[in-house]
């Protein structure tokens, strides 16, 4: 009796942290409004939103290579990431990958660029713009090595 009431017990707390867990990032994007989490286009957009969305710099740190990493927490802000490394400050924003250019299976490729469509306002102003997001694949997980503007 004891050790159905344990198993019960358990049941029970490991539903209960399941239900207050956080969802992971709902993105609507690729075909139909899904996108893989194991493509380097969910990636780009995971970091240009965290950097854009979240209060601090934890889940853009996160995915990102040691060496970007540290160029990232030297500006300590997202604003200060947002002005400097993007040099896009936006009040508001959408971001999605641009279409075009087949780039085939990124199931065996160490290195990918994608190009970004950000949108957004700031002071009233409509903004857009197109960033190359730069990763290299790291134990199976694309990190972000880098982005500049695209030309």
């Amino acid at each position: 009796m004891k050790s159905v009431l344990r198993v019960v017990f358990i049941c029970i707390i490991a539903i209960s942290i399941s239900a207050c867990s956080k969802p992971a990032k709902e993105i609507k994007a690729g075909r139909y409004g899904m996108m893989s989490d194991e493509t380097p286009q969910y990636a780009a957009l995971v970091f240009i939103m965290a950097i854009y969305e979240e209060k601090t710099l934890d889940e853009a740190v996160k995915i990102s290579t040691d060496k970007f990493a540290r160029l990232l927490r030297s500006y300590h802000t997202n604003s200060g990431v947002q002005r400097h490394v993007l040099n896009l400050r936006l009040s508001e924003m959408t971001v999605e990958p641009v279409s075009g250019g087949f780039q085939g299976i990124t199931d065996f490729k160490k290195e990918a660029t994608v190009d970004v469509k950000i949108s957004g306002s700031y002071n009233n102003k409509r903004i857009i713009e197109l960033k190359t997001v730069y990763m290299v694949r790291e134990s199976g997980d694309w990190k972000i090595s880098g982005v500049e503007d695209t030309i």
